[in-house]
């Protein structure tokens, strides 16, 4: 069946190779092009469109206003972002996905016009096939369907498996909250970061699936938000309480134990785990390492594939409680499933609830200090 694409690009140029490389994709039935937003509005108010794949800069009617008029007129269509590599792009990019957009990819930055179609071609694929996906199942996609798009996509996502023996949850005290996101994430962080008090006790960490650059831009947007100080983690950054530490793009973050339980940030530019750099499962066995001889809350969200998994397993070898969010509260229902379907979640929570739930675990059961 295939989807039904519009692509929105108000450069002539890019406008063909985007149309181009989406009409060899197999996930493509069709492709339409539109040079400005208010064309586009035209466009998809004459035809049955499900994926518009949208330039943050335009003149006139500009992306986040298209995104937004698209949202409230239309939807059910499926919007992906197409965002230069600039600090401003960036900002734009990562309130449109807070206004709903699926994704985002960035333009190709190759060597040659061969690279950065090769480079489009990766960054497009897992998310065009994840919209179809989405279209033909009328679900949430499934731990096992694709990678996420904004890692690299050319390293196999692992299934999910039965999970090892494991104890029971702890009861706490608690000494960190570890949480993994991606497609969807900056959303749904967006409703659960800023809810958590400024007094909540615990060091957070927290990988979300993004390319350098993006990830600054998102902890700058939660940061104006949140009671908590929330930032781009850096090497050597001391992991305390009244902080939300966010892996850079496009490098490892881990959690080095200190003397006295003063633990600090590391980071490092080791292979993509998952097909992701920063990759979940390598933080949170970090974690499991740092806070060895006492418990962490785990929280896994919305996001394809299963980065996450085996990084719960590790840490419920040691002391670990681990929501995930709800399958029907998920833009995609992929890593927390995996984690569902290994039995390693304690409790799935509702995006509306996760937040309350998390305070409530950390107040009944203490803080380690």
């Amino acid at each position: 069946m295939g989807l039904h694409a519009l692509i929105v690009d108000d450069t002539v140029t890019y406008r063909k190779i985007l149309a181009d490389v989406c009409s060899a994709m197999p996930p493509i039935a069709s492709v339409a092009t539109a040079p400005s937003g208010d064309l586009a509005l035209r466009k998809l108010a004459q035809n049955p469109y499900q994926l518009v794949l949208l330039d943050l800069e335009m003149p006139g009617l500009d992306g986040i206003e298209t995104l937004q008029r698209i949202r409230r007129d239309h939807p059910g269509v499926d919007v992906v972002m197409v965002s230069g590599a600039t600090a401003q792009a960036a900002s734009a990019t990562v309130k449109a996905l807070e206004l709903g957009a699926l994704d985002f990819i960035p333009k190709p930055e190759g060597k040659g016009p061969a690279e950065s179609v090769e480079q489009l071609r990766q960054q497009l694929l897992p998310v065009l096939r994840a919209a179809e996906t989405r279209r033909l199942a009328g679900r949430p996609i499934a731990a096992g369907d694709f990678a996420s798009s904004t890692a690299a996509a050319s390293f196999p996502v692992e299934p999910s498996r039965p999970s090892l023996a494991r104890p029971s949850a702890p009861s706490g005290p608690f000494a960190v909250l570890a949480i993994g996101v991606s497609t969807g994430g900056p959303k749904a962080l967006a409703q659960l970061i800023p809810a958590l008090p400024g007094d909540f006790p615990l060091p957070v960490v927290l990988v979300q699936h993004m390319p350098p650059m993006f990830t600054a831009a998102l902890a700058r947007d939660l940061d104006k938000k949140s009671a908590l100080e929330v930032k781009e983690a850096a090497e050597g950054d001391a992991v305390e309480s009244g902080r939300v530490l966010i892996a850079p793009g496009g490098r490892h973050m881990v959690v080095r134990p200190g003397a006295g339980g003063a633990n600090s940030i590391g980071l490092n530019d080791g292979p993509p785990e998952n097909s992701c750099r920063p990759s979940v499962d390598v933080l949170f066995r970090s974690v499991a390492n740092a806070f060895a001889d006492a418990a962490a809350l785990a929280v896994i969200m919305t996001g394809m594939g299963a980065d996450g998994r085996r990084g719960v397993e590790a840490l419920k070898r040691k002391q670990c409680l681990c929501l995930t969010q709800s399958a029907a509260s998920c833009v995609v229902y992929g890593m927390p499933q995996a984690v569902d379907e290994a039995g390693l979640s304690d409790e799935s929570c509702d995006l509306n609830a996760l937040a309350g739930r998390i305070v409530e675990i950390v107040k009944k059961s203490g803080a380690r200090r």
